[in-house]
């Protein structure tokens, strides 16, 4: 027990009264004060954990919802590769009908091979009035299959070319190939998605050099990579 007398506190012991030290009570705010920073820091701290946890979980939720939406597109654009190519070939099945073009299931994809007579007059890369409507249709269906890579390639016959604008069947077929592109991107088709190719005579489709097989070589081949 402690008394106060004056300015001077006594506290009671079992043989008496005895001084009080005036610290006692100073180190009994201070144990107080302490403990009531160290309480304030634990809220703190804890508050900031929700917090982070909170922010860690909605960002889990968005990676989900986004992982959702791309399962979403893929499955719109015909599933499997597989589905996407049968997809596209039944599109593309009425081209059919013409018989200087041709619509294979190639495996990289799907393979549309336009012989050149349609498209381009002899030594020429400017595309025929003809041409027109069956690229048109080509370009059609293929614009909207936006995940898929186009490589058109111009393919010409083993006769040599040197002209004052084609120095070989390299500079023909390689224009060709890009006539067939420009037209595509005009139609609305991504240019980033689309490369021309020049093949020049390197990868005959018959082998031989007589009239039948030099006009089957001569052709445009549209691949739609999957």
């Amino acid at each position: 027990m402690t008394i106060s007398s004056g300015n001077r506190r006594l506290k009671a012991d079992k043989t008496g009264y005895q001084e009080a030290d005036e610290g006692d009570e100073q180190s009994g705010r201070w144990l107080i004060s302490y403990a009531d920073l160290i309480t304030s820091l634990m809220v703190l701290f804890l508050a900031l954990y929700a917090l982070e946890l909170a922010k860690n979980r909605e960002l889990e939720i968005k990676a989900l919802e986004h992982r959702a939406e791309k399962t979403v597109t893929v499955s719109n654009a015909g599933g499997t590769p597989d589905t996407a190519k049968k997809q596209l070939l039944a599109l593309l099945a009425p081209l059919r009908s013409n018989s200087q073009i041709t619509i294979s299931n190639a495996t990289q994809g799907v393979e549309i091979a336009i012989n050149a007579k349609i498209l381009f007059n002899s030594g020429d890369a400017r595309l025929l009035p003809e041409s027109i409507d069956v690229l048109s249709r080509i370009a059609g269906v293929l614009r909207d299959r936006s995940k898929n890579t186009i490589l058109v390639e111009g393919h010409t016959d083993s006769v040599p070319i040197a002209t004052a604008k084609f120095e070989s069947n390299w500079e023909l077929s390689s224009a060709r190939a890009g006539a067939v592109v420009r037209f595509f991107a005009d139609k609305g088709i991504e240019a980033h998605r689309m490369a021309a190719i020049g093949r020049a005579d390197n990868f005959p489709l018959i082998i031989g050099d007589d009239a039948a097989a030099r006009a089957a070589n001569r052709r445009v081949t549209i691949l739609v990579e999957y």
